[in-house]
């Protein structure tokens, strides 16, 4: 396997008009001290603020994969929980959980992880004017009440029966801190620890010598935030980072043809999918939503956007890997002729001739968006525009932030937004669909509402053998293909490049991990 050639610096590629001075500056951080062994990481995200709570958003998922904070219970790279803080863990009653903790977990201030810890964090996620506060996880969890039974034991009593709650425990927010301090604003137990964060920029981090896993390999991690995935490439080559989680496919698909870099790729969870305003505007309309699934051919979406090399078209919210759980009768078909007589037939025509169809009396502009961090996201929006011009629909496309397109979407401002999520990051498959669809889900800016998915998603959660379950699973996802309050495109793998020093990299289906002991960079 060939290396990446360094290049020229970044400043000269920004002075050449590739970068801001500020992205520069991002990723031109000082010198690691002599001897050190600093992952440098271009990574498409970057925390909220200086001092991200890893409870909150999606800083949970950042700071579990730079290593600082952890979970009761893990995802296993084949998505099998397994003991993480947590020593054993077991359901004693349909409501009732009892957890013991791993002995002598210290927390990054060198004090012993107790349950009284536990506790305390897991409570701050109810708090609302907390900075762990999280509503949405909270609502995944049902917790009724946390008991401390003795200092290695955790009792959770839910509201319900959840078969979910133990999976619900893996996911990143759910992480056990320490309340921080002015020295230390974020206490961990993970391999390595917060030193500091810049919004929108960069996590920093250094090794935990007392980490109960063993004391890594690597000196510090710093994640750079590099939106733009080509731009990470030429960070990579110019010398200035050491590894790509979320590589440019088209780039990566002409290294794998020149068998150069260090690639990795690894099948994930990730769904790109548009939610479309159903609740009112145009895209109430039923018809239409089926229309344009039928007018999008996902196979040349997912060829196109991801240059062959990033994963596959979808036939329901989940891949096909998940087999546990996949309805694998459920189909999204292309038909463009199909889907013009659908139109056709509920009256969705060009009366006037101009070319674009009409609904109530009005011409059709539908306005599509997504977001910055996720290289294959504007491929696949201006694809998709393209696609649904051709049914005499006119679609009006642009980038924004995500939580920007979220609220444009709950407002009607706007009519499908473009996401890609995870959609079993705790390897169950009730959050996606308890969180984007069900009525009233923290997630659910369509506004859709179906008693009938309501109903299925409680009993899901209800019933703690997965061969029962399922059936509920598969109704829901024939639900949701037809009703289209979700409209599946593809499923992706991730491919990642190194600059040929790193070891001990892998790719997590759940995309839930990254730092960890084992993680190593080679020097010269």
């Amino acid at each position: 396997m060939k290396h990446i050639v360094s290049g020229r610096s970044l400043l000269a590629l920004a002075t050449c008009g590739f970068l801001s001075l500020t992205a520069s500056s991002t990723l031109l951080t000082d010198a690691a001290q002599a001897g050190e062994k600093i992952l440098r990481i271009g990574y498409p995200f970057g925390p909220t603020s200086s001092v991200p709570d890893p409870r909150a958003r999606q800083n949970g998922w950042l700071s579990n994969r730079a290593g600082v904070s952890e979970t009761l219970i893990g995802l296993s790279y084949d998505m099998q929980q397994y003991p993480r803080l947590a020593q054993s863990y077991e359901n004693v009653s349909p409501t009732e959980w009892k957890v013991v903790l791993r002995d002598n977990v210290k927390f990054h201030d060198g004090s012993v992880m107790t349950a009284k810890d536990v506790k305390a964090s897991f409570d701050k996620l109810n708090e609302k004017d907390h900075s762990a506060h999280n509503a949405r996880l909270w609502k995944l969890l049902g917790i009724k009440e946390i008991k401390v039974i003795d200092d290695k034991t955790v009792h959770f009593v839910t509201e319900k029966p959840n078969a979910a709650f133990l999976w619900s425990l893996t996911e990143p927010s759910a992480a056990v801190l320490k309340e921080g301090t002015k020295d230390m604003p974020i206490i961990g137990t993970g391999p390595f620890v917060f030193v500091s964060a810049e919004a929108n920029k960069q996590y920093v981090t250094r090794a935990f010598a007392d980490y109960w896993g063993g004391k890594p390999k690597l000196d510090g991690i710093k994640l750079d935030k590099i939106s733009d995935a080509s731009v990470a490439a030429l960070a990579l080559k110019a010398g200035d980072i050491d590894l790509v989680t979320n590589y440019s496919e088209p780039e990566f698909a002409e290294l794998t043809k020149k068998d150069e870099g260090q690639r990795f790729s690894g099948e994930t969870l990730r769904l790109f999918f548009f939610m479309p305003r159903v609740a009112d505007g145009v895209l109430s309309n039923k018809a239409l939503r089926q229309a344009i699934s039928l007018g999008l051919d996902r196979n040349v979406i997912a060829e196109a956007a991801l240059a062959g090399v990033g994963g596959s078209a979808s036939n329901s919210i989940f891949p096909a890997n998940m087999k546990s759980w996949v309805n694998g009768d459920v189909k999204l078909p292309y038909d463009v002729a199909k889907a013009k007589k659908l139109l056709d037939d509920a009256g969705i025509k060009d009366s006037d001739g101009n070319g674009i169809r009409e609904l109530d009396g009005k011409d059709i502009t539908i306005k599509m968006r997504t977001y910055e961090g996720r290289a294959a996201l504007r491929p696949t929006l201006e694809i998709s525009q393209h696609m649904l011009s051709q049914l005499g629909l006119n679609v009006e496309i642009a980038i924004g932030e995500f939580g920007a397109n979220n609220d444009a979407l709950k407002a009607g401002e706007i009519q499908m937004n473009l996401q890609a999520w995870g959609t079993a990051p705790q390897g169950h498959p009730d959050y996606f669909p308890s969180t984007l669809v069900q009525t009233g889900a923290g997630y659910n800016y369509s506004g859709y509402s179906n008693a009938k998915m309501d109903e299925l998603l409680a009993k899901a959660r209800a019933e703690f053998d997965p061969v029962k379950a399922k059936p509920y699973y598969d109704e829901a996802q024939a639900i949701i293909n037809d009703d289209l309050p979700i409209i599946p495109l593809f499923h992706k793998t991730q491919v990642s490049v190194g600059n040929g020093k790193v070891k001990g990299y892998r790719i997590h289906p759940a995309e839930t991990y990254l730092a960890s002991p084992e993680l190593d960079l080679v020097k010269d």
